[in-house]
């Protein structure tokens, strides 16, 4: 018995580590949209809003990801 795994046993763990991931540049781009609204020189102000906008990209490809790995299951029946 040991050693064995269910098929199922490793998707609940790639969904929660995909959801965690995209919650990670959820708050990242949050935190650095913030740190460039409250910078003072236009060259910080530029370098966070370029951090919020590529983690804020990532979260939305995160959201693709998981949409789609959602839907998988509903096309195969």
């Amino acid at each position: 018995m040991a050693g064995q795994c269910s098929v199922s046993s490793g998707v609940a763990p790639v969904s929660s580590d995909l959801q965690a991931k995209l919650e990670k540049y959820e708050r990242k781009a949050a935190q650095y949209q913030k740190a460039a609204e409250d910078a003072t020189g236009e060259a910080d102000r530029a370098f966070y809003q370029g951090l919020a906008r590529y983690t804020d990209d990532l979260a939305t490809k995160f959201r693709q990801v998981i949409a789609k790995r959602a839907d998988v299951p509903l096309a195969a029946e």
